[in-house]
């Protein structure tokens, strides 16, 4: 095979439906195989799985980002040379064919797509030979993974933007218009999403944003609260996102959510319906379920806010900083008479603790030593015979 073409997927079928129609019409010179890495999507596996021909899917279990997705690619290219596409890029049909050929040059160490300068390309091509350590796809944001490789490739020669090889990010549509305008100037917020996160740079938040964003269609603000240094917990970031919140509804979400489409509507209507409740949340399809309160996305009005905080401003219990606080929540709901309601036709994916298993000793042994803590605070509260304490 002459050239492997590796496309790290996250979660955009139509973006994704456009990437692989544009690979479709590619002339059968050079010879390529095109590698497909699902980076654990969300909705992926229905296009996928129509995918024949000279096409490899390897779908990965857990999020990683697109450099981990290219990495895994490459383990299973067979080509000489290796083509990596940025998600959603469209290749025009003789784009290979100019990328492959300028590799015949022994001075180029890499070649990109058309474009202004090579960091600036949304393709990037090089001899796999010549490049296939652990360094060959350095970690980088989702978005700047061929610029990333590219400045990788130039300590080994010279890196070149190929003239007519023409790669182009997809166009915008009329959904992604609609997401990306969360509010037009002077509309009042209706809803606030508080997102906790270790790491606002990472790719993890970054796909529970851009769900957000792709299926969230009213008025809305999100408000990240970056808590990785030094680590606070999830109470007091979650509390601080809260007071900050403009909008009528409010939901608090981690950051290893994704929403799907039309999460919102639902849960609005049993919040603002004749019966209305004072929490709500949805049923997650993707990953574990708890039925009394799964507190990984959960929503309510401004008035709930009000009248159930431990103190202003404190809507979860400022003593609980990492676990038990969904708890304590729930049991303050149920001693009211109004526990959180499940609203099944609203639907999220969540990776399940993804936000606390951290790969980092210190990071975690502080997290483990806190959640002790907060279980001796929470059984002084309540008692360890509460459902739930346990956890």
């Amino acid at each position: 095979m002459d050239v492997s073409i590796i496309v790290p997927l996250t979660g955009d079928p139509e973006r994704a439906l456009r990437t692989l129609e544009a690979l479709a019409g590619l002339p059968d010179e050079p010879r390529h195989e095109v590698v497909l890495v699902d980076d654990a999507s969300d909705d992926l596996a229905p296009l996928l799985a129509r995918v024949t021909g000279d096409a490899t899917v390897i779908r990965r279990d857990e999020r990683a980002g697109a450099a981990a997705a290219v990495r895994a690619g490459l383990q299973a290219a067979t080509g000489a040379v290796a083509v990596v596409l940025a998600e959603g890029a469209l290749v025009h049909p003789g784009a290979v064919a100019l990328l492959h050929d300028a590799l015949a040059d022994a001075g180029l160490a890499g070649a990109t797509a058309d474009a202004p300068h090579p960091t600036a390309a949304h393709a990037v091509a090089w001899r796999r030979h010549e490049h296939a350590g652990a360094d060959a796809v350095p970690d980088a944001p989702d978005d700047r993974l061929v610029a990333a490789i590219a400045f990788a490739l130039a300590p080994r020669g010279r890196v070149a933007a190929v003239p007519g090889a023409v790669v182009v990010p997809p166009a915008v549509t009329v959904e992604d218009t609609v997401a990306r305008a969360r509010r037009t100037p002077g509309e009042a917020v209706e809803l606030s999403v508080v997102i906790p996160t270790l790491d606002a740079a990472g790719p993890r938040l970054r796909g529970c944003l851009r769900a957000l964003q792709r299926h969230t269609t009213v008025p809305h603000e999100l408000i990240v609260i970056d808590n990785g240094a030094p680590p606070q917990g999830f109470t007091d970031p979650v509390n601080a996102g809260l007071r900050a919140a403009r909008g009528r509804f409010l939901v608090v979400c981690n950051d290893d959510v994704h929403v799907d489409a039309g999460w919102w509507e639902p849960l609005r209507a049993a919040l603002d319906g004749e019966d209305p409740a004072a929490v709500v949340f949805p049923r997650t399809v993707d990953g574990a379920m708890r039925e009394d309160f799964a507190a990984w996305c959960f929503a309510f009005r401004r008035d709930t806010l009000e009248a159930y905080a431990v103190a202003p401003g404190e809507f979860f219990h400022p003593e609980l900083r990492v676990w038990f606080q969904d708890t304590d929540l729930l049991a303050r709901l149920r001693a009211a008479g109004r526990p959180p309601r499940l609203v099944p036709e609203s639907t999220i994916r969540h990776g399940l603790s993804e936000t606390v298993a951290s790969p980092d000793p210190q990071l975690r042994a502080w997290i483990d030593a806190q959640i002790r803590r907060d279980q001796v605070r929470f059984e002084q509260l309540h008692g360890a015979a509460v459902p739930g304490a346990a956890r």
